[in-house]
């Protein structure tokens, strides 16, 4: 049977059709991120949509004696309290997780969590001692670590060119300080915090160092290709956040679409091509096209129509118009933009003709369990051929593969992503779904409602 349900498993088989429309459910991620926001610079904010999204019940528990939830049909408003100073916290749930761990410490909360990997706490600590501050720990039983900063006093940012995997740590703990910061780095800065911030009354913008601002990067590169004379330098990109004072006392939040599961839909509509489907609801802020983007550059055609504005930026319609796409090398920087859907963009490539790389995701090893290694385990279930590298996977797509289990708990867009395989996978696929239940609860019924099945 399609879709038959065993105690926290989903079972997929192969599709021939997938068509219709999906309309994305707001972003987890963005509440959250938000919610954060909002705890960090105790302004409250109203946000919406809430519907299909029951892990604010989690966060809502947690967060208890730092925020107050008040939820009326489709709305959640967010106080700021904080009653208390601990705070207990899944280290695999936290979206944006270095920013939000930084605003956490820089509003002197002492926070758990379950588990702290020891390659993450010495990068945090890295981050914490460039910009003057110490980060204490605490080691309790069942493998948990609190976390707590003991000096802020001499907080800075050096006047370096900054990691832009850095660059989100150092916004969130800024906020909290009430600091204005200037961070340079050689890499330009797409994040959603970009447009959420203006909504709690604080100004973020990004320069460059061209002395010329109107001057197009390429032609400045081509003038440097046919001169061979660098006298500017490196294009250097300045991120100027100003946190001391808020212009706001209320924010209202509009959520855009669930970029990961969009992602993930993505994936599913490249392995089936037959059938029409629409995709709603699509962020199509650069931030949220990392699959999208990956998908055109494979030789794919995608149309996409706005429809609407969200707090976070322009959302809209995505409809997939040319498929038969080639394997391709991407190089995944910032990690950020790229972390949250590399699942769904690993299954595409499963798929495509050829051989894709991803290299720049070292930073996943840092987890527990390695984020790499978690993919790789994915990809030897589906039967792929995958090569593991330091920073990165080797895929050589193929056209068919046979159903296969994976009743291991797994994080939602790792999940979900390989759930999906599933529809191009002879015989049946099993997964398991407690995550994906977390996040995404309509996740079968959407499934199975969009795709037309083998018997």
């Amino acid at each position: 049977m399609h879709g038959k349900r065993s105690s926290k498993l989903i079972s997929i088989t192969s599709a021939k059709e997938m068509k219709g429309t999906i309309s994305l459910p707001p972003s987890s991620d963005c509440f959250f991120l938000s919610m954060i926001i909002s705890l960090g610079s105790k302004i409250p904010a109203k946000i919406s949509p809430i519907r299909d999204m029951p892990i604010i019940s989690w966060w809502e528990k947690a967060f208890s004696g730092h925020i107050l939830f008040k939820t009326t049909d489709d709305t959640v408003t967010i106080e700021p309290i904080s009653q208390s100073s601990n705070i207990v916290l899944s280290y695999e749930e936290i979206p944006y997780r270095d920013f939000s761990v930084f605003l956490l410490l820089g509003q002197k909360k002492t926070i758990v969590l379950d588990p702290l990997p020891k390659a993450r706490l010495e990068e945090w600590n890295r981050i914490l001692n460039d910009m003057g501050c110490t980060l204490k720990t605490i080691n309790s039983e069942n493998n948990k670590t609190a976390i707590y900063l003991d000096n802020t006093d001499n907080f800075r940012i050096k006047d370096t060119v900054k990691s832009i995997d850095d660059v989100h740590a150092i916004l969130g703990i800024a906020l909290s300080l009430k600091k204005k910061v200037t961070i340079a780095t050689e890499s330009m800065f797409f994040s959603p915090l970009r447009h959420v911030l203006p909504s709690f009354g604080y100004e973020i913008n990004v320069n460059t160092n061209l002395k010329n601002k109107n001057e197009d990067p390429l032609i400045r590169r081509m003038r440097f290709l046919q001169t061979g004379k660098k006298s500017d330098g490196n294009l250097i990109y300045y991120i100027e956040a100003d946190f001391t004072n808020s212009k706001a006392s209320y924010s209202e939040i509009t959520l855009c679409g669930d970029d990961t599961l969009g992602a993930i839909f993505t994936a599913a509509k490249t392995i089936v091509h037959k059938g029409s489907l629409i995709i709603e609801n699509v962020p199509l802020e650069s931030w949220g096209m990392a699959t999208l983007n990956f998908f055109r550059k494979m030789g794919g055609i995608i149309a996409t129509q706005e429809t609407h504005k969200t707090t976070f930026g322009s959302c809209g319609i995505v409809t997939l118009e040319k498929f038969g796409h080639f394997g391709k090398k991407i190089e995944c920087s910032p990690v950020f933009l790229y972390s949250s859907q590399l699942p769904a963009m690993v299954v595409l490539s499963c798929f495509a003709s050829g051989q894709s790389v991803f290299r720049g995701l070292s930073d996943l090893r840092k987890d527990e369990p390695d984020g790499l290694e978690q993919i790789i385990f994915c990809l030897k279930k589906i039967g792929a051929r995958c090569g593991e590298m330091p920073d990165g996977i080797v895929i050589d797509g193929q056209k068919q593969y046979d159903g296969f289990d994976l009743p291991e708990p797994l994080p939602a867009n790792l999940a979900a992503s390989f759930a999906v395989a599933g529809l191009k996978c002879m015989g049946q696929t099993n997964i398991n779904d407690s995550s994906i239940l977390r996040h995404w609860p309509r996740f079968e019924e959407i499934l199975k409602s969009s795709c037309i099945f083998r018997e």
